[in-house]
C-alpha cells in the first residue's frame, strides 16, 4: 500500500441481477450465503434442462436463480474498492474475477475463474486484467482496508507467513524455501507475508510481501524476466511484516489498530522501536533467549539484561494471577508481567514495554512469552489478541485455498500481486457474508417440527 493513489474515476456499475456468477453448489460462495441451519442442496433435486439441439448454447447455466430482492455483496464490495482502476472495463473485469474466484470450484486457474460467465472470450479477458494491465493493487487494498474496517472495525492486524509449494521453478519467486519433513530434500515453494485483519468474525487479508531468496535478489535476469522493480528488496519476514503494517496505519484510517506478530525468530528490540516510533501499538510473540532489560515502575533500569526465560522466572508467585482463556488452546492461564525494554532499543527511549508471560497450570513448561506496548490492556484483553493467529488459521488455510490464495502460476510480479489483490477482495466477501448471516436472526422452526407432543391433561 505504499504505492501512490491512482487517480479516481466513477466506479462501474454492478452486474445486473441474473448475471452470470451465481453460486455454484459446493463453491465457497454458496457455503457463505447459505442461511443458518439450512441444509445442504441436494443436486439431485435441481430441475434438469430438456436435450434440445442448439439449446447448451443459448440457455443460461444450470444453476439456481438469485434473489432479486437480496442484496449483491460482490457488486457493493466491487464497487468501493476496485474505484481506483483507471477504466470501467477493468473494473468490471476485475469483479468478474472476484466473481470467479468465488464461484469456482476446485483450482483457481485462468479458466476455470471465467468458466462462471459462460464467455469463452473472457478466458483472455481475464489473463490481461492480472497479467497485463496497468491497474495498481495498492490503491485497492487501501480502500479495502479501509472499507472493511468501517463495516467489521477489527481489533487487530496480524502479519503471518505462508510457504506454499510449487510444482516446478518457473513461477515468480519459487525457491527451495522449504525442506520435505519425510525426505528432508529441498522442495520448491513460494513464500509470502500476509497482513490479515482479525474480527469477530474471521480474518481476511489487506495487503502482501512476496518474500525473495538471495537467488532472486542478485540474478539480474531473473528480476528482469519477473519484472520485478529495482527498488523492491529481499526483507526477512518480520520486518517486510512491519513494513505492511507501517503502510496499513496510514492508510486504513483510524483507529490505529495493534499488530500482533511472531518475532520468535527475530530480534524483537528493533522491530519494536519501528513500530513504537511509527506510533503503531504492537504485541510481539518472542523467544524465551530474547534479552531484555529489566526496569523499575519509574522506568531506570534495576538489573543486567538476561533472557525472557530469566525474567519471568524471577517474578514471584503473589504477581501471577488466574485468567481463563478463550478460543482455542481456552482454559485456565497463568499470567504476570514484568516492565523491560528489549535490546535494540534506545535507552533514552522513553517507549514503555511490558513483558507479558503465560503458562498453562497444568502444565507450566508450556506457555509463551510477549513483548508489548499495551500495559494499560487487562490481561483477558491482552490474551485474547495473543490467540488471534489460532483463531485465524482456518481462513488462513482453509478459507484462503478456497478463494485461491496460494493458486498463482504466474511468472510475473506484477501478476502475483493483482491476483493476490483480487483474491483479498474474495476472501473479504466471504467475511463479510459471514457475519452478515449469523447478525441475521435464524429461522423459527415450523410448528410441531422436530418436537415432543404435548402431554393432554
Amino acid at each position: 500500500m505504499s504505492a501512490p493513489a491512482a487517480r479516481s474515476t466513477l466506479a462501474a456499475p454492478p452486474l445486473p441481477a441474473g448475471a452470470p456468477g451465481i453460486a455454484a453448489p459446493g463453491s465457497v460462495m454458496e457455503r457463505a450465503a447459505r442461511s443458518p441451519g439450512a441444509p445442504a442442496p441436494d443436486p439431485a433435486a435441481a430441475p434438469r434442462r430438456p436435450a434440445v439441439p442448439g439449446a447448451a448454447a443459448r440457455a443460461a447455466p444450470d444453476r439456481a436463480a438469485p434473489d432479486r430482492a437480496a442484496p449483491d455483496r460482490v457488486a457493493d464490495l466491487s464497487h468501493r474498492v476496485l474505484w481506483s482502476m483507471p477504466r470501467r472495463d477493468q473494473r468490471r473485469s476485475g469483479e468478474l474475477y472476484v466473481r470467479g474466484l468465488l464461484r469456482a470450484t476446485g483450482r483457481k486457474t485462468i479458466r476455470n475463474i471465467a468458466s462462471h460467465t459462460g464467455v469463452p472470450a473472457d478466458i483472455q479477458r481475464l489473463h490481461h486484467l492480472v497479467t497485463a494491465s496497468t491497474w495498481r493493487w495498492s490503491p485497492v487494498r487501501g480502500a479495502l482496508a479501509h472499507h472493511m474496517g468501517e463495516l467489521l472495525n477489527p481489533v487487530a492486524w496480524v502479519l503471518h507467513t505462508a510457504t506454499t509449494p510449487r510444482a516446478g521453478p518457473g513461477g515468480v519467486g519459487v525457491d527451495a524455501h522449504c525442506a520435505d519433513p519425510r525426505t528432508g530434500r529441498p522442495v520448491n515453494a513460494r513464500r509470502s507475508v500476509g497482513l490479515w485483519a482479525a474480527t469477530e468474525w474471521g480474518g481476511y487479508p489487506v495487503d502482501w510481501h512476496l518474500g525473495l531468496s538471495a537467488r532472486w535478489a542478485e540474478d539480474a535476469v531473473l528480476r528482469e524476466r519477473a519484472g520485478i522493480p529495482e527498488d523492491v528488496r529481499v526483507l526477512d519476514a518480520a520486518a517486510a511484516g512491519v513494513d505492511l503494517a507501517m503502510a496499513s496505519a496510514r492508510t486504513a484510517g483510524p483507529p490505529c489498530r495493534p499488530v500482533v506478530l511472531d518475532a520468535r525468530t527475530a530480534e524483537a528490540g528493533p522491530l519494536a522501536a519501528r513500530l513504537g516510533a511509527g506510533g503503531v501499538p504492537y504485541l510481539l510473540r518472542i523467544s524465551a533467549s530474547q534479552l531484555l532489560t529489566p526496569l523499575a515502575p519509574d522506568g531506570p533500569e534495576r538489573g543486567p539484561v538476561v533472557t525472557a526465560r530469566q525474567l519471568a522466572g524471577a517474578v514471584p508467585p503473589r504477581r501471577w494471577s488466574r485468567v481463563c482463556a478463550w478460543g482455542p488452546g481456552a482454559g485456565p492461564r497463568e499470567v504476570a508481567r514484568v516492565a523491560c525494554r528489549a535490546a535494540g532499543v534506545p535507552s533514552r527511549s522513553r517507549q514503555g514495554q511490558t513483558l507479558l508471560v503465560q503458562r498453562d497450570p497444568r502444565g507450566p513448561a508450556d506457555g509463551g512469552y510477549w513483548l508489548t506496548d499495551l500495559g494499560h490492556l487487562s490481561d483477558g484483553a491482552l490474551l485474547r489478541l495473543a490467540a488471534a493467529p489460532a483463531r485465524l488459521a482456518r481462513d488462513m488455510g482453509v478459507t484462503g485455498r478456497q478463494v485461491g490464495l496460494y493458486d498463482f502460476e504466474g511468472r510475473t510480479f506484477a501478476g502475483w500481486h493483482r491476483h493476490m489483490t483480487l483474491a483479498s477482495v474474495a476472501h473479504a466477501t466471504v467475511v463479510l457474508l459471514r457475519a452478515r448471516r449469523r447478525s441475521e436472526p435464524r429461522p423459527r422452526a415450523a410448528e410441531g417440527a422436530g418436537t415432543r407432543p404435548r402431554r393432554q391433561p
